[in-house]
């Protein structure tokens, strides 16, 4: 009987991790699916995203070769990494974003307003096997946590009809974003009503929020129009009917690790790009060639006076834009490198491989899985009935404080999956005993860091000393070199009048947190 040759390459079944997050939203699709699908379509290549609930994610943590976490920010998936090294398998941290940065309006702001989440990301990142970021500027501020590092830009993925700009009855000027760049365009707003006021052929069109709507106000409603904020498709659209995009960003140091791309996506549309002179643009916009760039609102107006008045120049420079992505910019065209990087670290690790039919048996065993969304090797494991229902307890309890109906929630996604220990975790906060629904999360993940600090708490809370540290002893042994069990057991030590053993403690947590500070 013939043998099957062995294969040049070798098979990888990728996963991407992240938190739930809007499936249609620009973040999960440039760092998440758009890379997904590209490095799907490469031999030997299956790529699953789910999201770090998701009832398939322990058995997928086993199984993946190169498991990469998006912004994951839970000490559970310390000892999950800790396995994973066991059995020389990668785990890849991806950084998207400045965390340390966070400005007030996004809704991670109190999360890492909490300095211990802050230490938490960096350990996180710094214990994976390699670190990968979405912009260099990232990698000057986060770089010393991993050695094995990259940088991986957004790129584009799905490249629209090449478009046919015709007589111009008036210039098009737009804007499309989210709520988070009010202060962006607040600074701009007045300036730019005076100066499409005094042009005759100009109007404004927004994609946006009604606070950023209402700075323009004083625009007489001829000259301006307001598009709903939507999917990406939508954006897509919006652009579509625009010839110059604004992409204004305020000097802060958030802003300044942010993508370029909006850059991308004006200039893929042929839509020519007037951008911030900001790190996320100082290596891909061509000033005159490409796009402009402009520093403050006087500047932004003398390019928009020389482009109203210069058809000529927006259709060159959309198109030399449009030329510049489809040569350097495409998703395809990089998704390659993303998979050596891989496999140039797995060499150290994985001294064997699974064969191409292994892999494909469980994907198409996962593809069945309810929820799942399969296209070719690249499958999406989308939230079903179990993860909706923790979603919505989260909400009726974080948010709505309606504790009783979040707990049968909780209740009803532990009958659906009796193996789970999530119900319990995030049922704990709304339950009549906190206490016996963390000591079920340990019983169904005895590793969960996460379960055994809230039980110790909840047993300090209850004036349990002993308990409760045995609880935070019991979580440093399983993962010795997070700081929390120390600093939860020196302060109930020092809390209780025994300082000089609550010391050594300390100095353990601060020796360990110092490895995270540059």
């Amino acid at each position: 009987m013939n043998q099957k040759p062995t294969p040049h390459y070798r098979p990888l079944l990728i996963a991407q991790i992240e938190p739930p997050q809007r499936e249609d939203g620009g973040d999960y699709y440039y760092r998440t699916h758009a890379p997904g699908v590209a490095m799907s379509t490469e031999e030997g290549i299956y790529v699953i995203n789910l999201t770090n609930v998701h009832r398939k994610r322990e058995e997928i943590i086993k199984i993946s070769d190169v498991l990469i976490l998006n912004n994951i920010c839970d000490p559970d998936w310390l000892p999950f990494v800790k396995e994973r090294k066991a059995h020389k398998k990668l785990t890849v941290y991806e950084l998207g974003d400045d965390l340390c940065a966070i400005p007030p309006w996004n809704p991670l702001y109190f999360f890492y307003e909490n300095k211990e989440n802050l230490f938490l990301f960096k350990r996180l990142a710094n214990y994976c096997d390699a670190l990968q970021f979405s912009v260099p500027e990232l990698t000057k501020l986060y770089g010393y946590l991993n050695p094995n590092s990259a940088v991986f830009p957004n790129q584009i993925l799905d490249v629209p009809s090449k478009r046919d700009i015709g007589h111009f009855g008036e210039v098009v000027i737009g804007w499309g974003g989210s709520h988070g760049h009010h202060e962006d365009m607040a600074k701009m707003a007045e300036p730019l009503i005076d100066w499409i006021i005094s042009k005759e052929n100009v109007s404004l069109y927004l994609m946006c929020s009604d606070p950023i709507w209402q700075l323009f106000d004083r625009l007489p409603s001829a000259r301006k129009q307001r598009f709903k904020t939507g999917s990406l498709n939508a954006y897509y659209q919006f652009l579509s009917k625009i010839h110059i995009g604004l992409a204004p960003l305020n000097d802060t140091q958030f802003n300044r690790s942010r993508s370029d791309v909006k850059f991308l996506e004006h200039a893929i549309h042929e839509v020519v790009p007037v951008v911030q002179f900001l790190a996320p643009y100082a290596s891909s916009v061509k000033h005159g060639e490409t796009g402009f760039v402009f520093e403050n609102s006087k500047e932004l107006l003398n390019l928009l006076e020389l482009l109203s008045d210069n058809v000529d120049l927006i259709r060159k420079v959309g198109h030399a834009a449009r030329n510049y992505v489809l040569k350097h910019r495409l998703q395809q065209q990089h998704a390659r490198k993303r998979i050596e990087f891989y496999k140039q670290r797995l060499e150290n690790l994985q001294p064997g491989m699974k064969s191409e039919d292994e892999i494909t048996k469980v994907f198409e065993a996962l593809a069945k899985n309810e929820g799942a969304v399969c296209n070719g090797r690249h499958l999406r494991l989308t939230s079903g009935r179990f993860e909706k229902l923790l979603h919505d307890g989260l909400v009726l309890n974080q948010i709505e404080k309606n504790k009783s109906s979040a707990n049968t929630l909780f209740s009803m996604a532990a009958e659906m999956e009796k193996q789970n220990y999530l119900p319990y975790l995030f049922g704990a906060s709304c339950s009549d005993d906190a206490i016996i629904c963390l000591k079920e999360a340990v019983n169904k993940n005895p590793n969960s860091l996460k379960s055994l600090v809230l039980l110790g708490e909840a047993y300090a809370r209850k004036g349990d000393i002993v308990k409760s540290i045995q609880c935070f002893e019991s979580a440093a042994q399983i993962f010795p070199e997070y700081e929390i069990p120390y600093v939860r057991t020196e302060t109930l030590l020092r809390m209780t009048g025994h300082e000089k053993e609550s010391i050594g403690l300390r100095r353990k947590a601060e020796d360990l947190m110092s490895l995270l500070i540059q």
